[in-house]
């Protein structure tokens, strides 16, 4: 989107008040802050249409900025109605300058600001993490992380094969030159542009793609082959439970977690010896929850066997 298509989210009369009792010229200083809020605006909007084209989620997008634009620009007009109070010595004259309400005045407009810029901040990393579902790290627990983990798995497998392909092609053609790589290259998918940094030399007098790469790619590839058999025989346990006195051990292994559901509240010894043993309260699921590993699994069954008053080491 153009800049212009956000400027009237700031009306000129609010931006002009704004700066009546700090600058000479508030008109010409009001429009260069509302062409700063537009330009914002418009260069968020692209970046998250660039986010959104990569992440696939661009039936996301349009909403999300609307909630985004919205937000900051009623905190970027509470920012401007607050320093409207603000005044200059310089403006206002020396003469009786009230001092102290100029400076309250001052860290008010200032406070407003910080708002602004804060959930500019804030809710811009939110979006961008909603429009990109790809780059959220991939927990064992989590719904799709198989078939996210697998697609990664595909991707840096495909990715292997190119670079040894693009290499192999590479070394073929270098008697034939320069061009003759690239349409060697343009065969397997590879741009121009692409094509002529892969056929030039590096700082090290390397060309292709270095052995580093494909190294680096491979011990990434098996370990994500690793990680992915592990999370196939996870998903495929059963959940099991153990029942103790007033509490309720439960062991989720396609979620990767281990929960403790109590009859009452625990006493406070138990719920630091919990705490401390990585277990927080899940207050939707009623439960004292944590991921699985020996550690846990552990303390859960101690607590299980030993009832509410199991708290040693």
């Amino acid at each position: 989107m153009q800049a212009d298509q956000f400027i009237h989210d700031i009306p000129a009369a609010i931006a002009m008040r704004a700066f009546q009792g700090t600058s000479h010229s508030p008109e010409k200083r009001g429009e260069s802050y509302r062409n700063d809020y537009a330009q914002t605006l418009a260069a968020d909007y692209q970046e998250f249409q660039d986010q959104a084209a990569k992440g696939g989620t661009q039936d996301k997008m349009q909403e999300a900025f609307e909630r985004y634009r919205q937000g900051y620009a009623s905190r970027y007009r509470a920012w401007l109605s607050s320093h409207s109070r603000c005044i200059s010595w310089m403006i206002a004259g020396p003469s009786n300058f009230p001092s102290r309400r100029a400076e309250k005045w001052n860290n008010a407009a200032h406070n407003r600001m910080t708002e602004a810029i804060d959930y500019r901040e804030r809710v811009k990393r939110a979006i961008l993490r909603e429009l990109r579902p790809d780059l959220r790290p991939i927990m064992a627990g989590d719904a799709d992380a198989i078939q996210r983990l697998a697609f990664k798995v595909a991707a840096m497998s495909r990715n292997q094969i190119v670079m040894k392909q693009t290499n192999a092609a590479i070394r073929k053609h270098a008697k034939a030159g320069a061009e003759a790589q690239i349409l060697a290259l343009a065969e397997l998918g590879i741009s121009r542009t692409n094509a002529e940094k892969l056929i030039g030399r590096d700082y090290a007098g390397r060309v292709g793609f270095p052995t580093y790469e494909l190294t680096n790619n491979n011990a990434n590839l098996r370990r994500g082959r690793e990680r992915l058999e592990h999370l196939e025989r996870m998903h495929a346990q059963p959940v099991t439970e153990m029942q103790g006195e007033g509490v309720r051990f439960q062991l989720d292994p396609p979620a990767n977690r281990v929960r403790l559901y109590f009859e009452g509240k625990p006493a406070a010894q138990l719920r630091e010896r919990m705490s401390k043993g990585g277990f927080r309260w899940t207050p939707s699921l009623g439960a004292w929850q944590a991921y699985i590993n020996h550690r846990t699994q552990e303390l859960a069954q101690r607590i299980v066997k030993g009832g509410h008053d199991e708290i040693n080491p």
